[in-house]
């Protein structure tokens, strides 16, 4: 291990045997009381890629713990990720980690707050057990892998409210975000009836988008290299075979690990239309997905093409409205759109009958950021009065969370909320399994009607000592 991990592969299971499993570990009480002047000490469970840019923004913070299950290097990883033992060697004062569970059971006592960044079929289990043990908790989006995962996530952050959640929707702080919010309250377009949703780019999602083709590959036997602790890797999911196709990155398509590009993208993109519309769960959804999408693969992974159509009843002023989800494809060409200029590579279309707002890519909440946003047609955009700002404009997503932390408030985008747009996402991949049927939603049992193979995905089995925290 180069002394990067502290805990070889065999250690970290006994380690983990030795707690008896998730519910044997400590749990400490209420989490310590913090001032607004106070540094918070975080640990990070998942470093690399996107954990690094979390703990970036969170470095004014003290770090005092890390954890990662994959400690190769740049040039075993060929460049292309940010590797987890880079981050760690840039803060030596951080004790280092393979297992998540000994982590916390060690240093509970010298833990303020969590930040979760691993593969989503772990998020549910490792932000949960934080909260137990009395700790805010910052968790990558999609909340959870499961519709199931996600409630028991909500009740937690009900039954601890002093506890500060964030779900990493982190364009929800953007001033592109909180515009759309405003504008589309202040009438910009007119009463909404219809909206796309969209990723397009899927060559850019090359890089974790794996061929169909390698559902022939699950049962190959290669070995696993020193640095990657897979039995810590798989956690709740069920034993299969390492293999390259899944670390790092290209788990997302995989349903064991990931919640395909619905998950990962439609957070981002659906975010400012359910905020801005108070969208609820809608009364019935509808998916389909490319020609190739077998029921053998569909058993493995997610679909490389899909759509989602989901119908949302009135509420209030607003009127009944339908959004589609556009997964790697593109949906039509607004009118007043620049003639052969193409769409954001992801983002919304909204439409109402005054005219048209688009927006692109919402991730960045730092000033001067690329504008993605625009009213259409030209005319519209010339002559509409931009209301005063109403929605708070917090620092940036991790700010808003620490200090909310800090000031004992909960941030906008909490568990409740979070967990709500992660619910749509889950709700929406339901329905591309089930492509071709229309499934009518129930929102007294908050379940789908007259479906027992739709309800049924809204739980997974788990591996034996990887339950959820009670």
């Amino acid at each position: 291990m180069s002394g990067i991990g502290r805990l070889s592969r065999r250690s970290a299971i006994a380690g983990a045997a030795a707690l008896g499993g998730l519910s044997a570990l400590r749990s400490w009480g209420a989490a310590r009381a913090l001032s607004p002047s106070d540094k918070a000490n975080i640990a990070f469970i998942g470093i690399g890629n996107y954990g690094a840019n979390n703990l970036t923004e969170l470095a004014g913070e003290n770090i005092v713990a890390l954890c990662d299950v994959d400690w190769r290097s740049r040039t075993q990883l060929q460049g292309r990720f940010t590797p987890a033992a880079e981050v760690a060697a840039a803060h030596p004062g951080a004790k280092r980690f393979d297992d998540w569970r000994v982590m916390l059971d060690r240093m509970g006592k010298d833990i303020d707050a969590v930040v979760v960044c691993t593969a989503d079929h772990v998020h549910a289990q490792a932000a949960l057990t934080a909260m137990k043990m009395g700790k805010h908790v910052y968790c990558e989006k999609p909340l959870a892998a499961t519709i199931e995962e996600v409630r028991a996530m909500q009740a937690a952050a009900h039954r601890y409210p002093k506890q500060a959640t964030q779900t990493g929707i982190v364009g929800h702080a953007s001033e592109d975000v909180r515009l759309i919010i405003e504008w589309i309250r202040a009438g910009a377009i007119g009463d909404v009836d219809r909206m796309d949703i969209f990723q397009t780019d899927w060559a850019a999602g090359q890089r974790y988008i794996n061929p169909y083709s390698n559902c022939d590959r699950v049962h190959d036997k290669i070995a696993v290299p020193e640095e990657v602790k897979w039995d810590l890797f798989l956690g709740p999911a069920a034993e299969r075979e390492y293999n390259p196709m899944y670390i790092p990155l290209r788990w997302r398509n995989w349903k064991d690990f990931g919640t395909g590009i619905l998950g990962d993208h439609g957070p981002h993109f659906l975010d400012p239309v359910v905020w801005a519309l108070e969208l609820d769960l809608p009364e019935t959804i509808e998916g389909d997905a490319d020609a190739g999408y077998s029921p053998a693969i569909a058993r493995e992974m997610f679909a490389r093409y899909s759509h989602v159509t989901y119908r949302f009843a009135a509420k209030g002023k607003r009127r009944a409205v339908t959004l589609k989800w556009w997964g790697y494809d593109t949906p039509p060409v607004p009118p007043g759109w620049k003639k052969n200029e193409p769409l954001p590579t992801g983002g919304g279309i909204v439409y109402g009958t005054k005219g048209v707002l688009v927006y692109g890519p919402v991730y960045s909440s730092k000033p001067g950021a690329q504008k993605q946003l625009w009213l259409l047609p030209e005319e519209l955009d010339r002559q509409f009065q931009r209301p005063a700002k109403s929605v708070p404009r917090p620092t940036s997503h991790w700010v808003e969370w620490i200090q909310a932390a800090k000031e004992g408030r909960q941030p906008s985008c909490n568990w409740q909320y979070g967990g709500h747009i992660t619910e749509l996402c889950l709700l929406g991949n339901i329905a591309i399994a089930h492509h071709g049927t229309v499934l009518p939603f129930d929102g007294r049992q908050k379940k789908i009607k007259d479906s027992e193979s739709a309800n049924e995905m809204f739980a997974r089995p788990r591996r034996k000592g990887w339950e959820l925290p009670a």
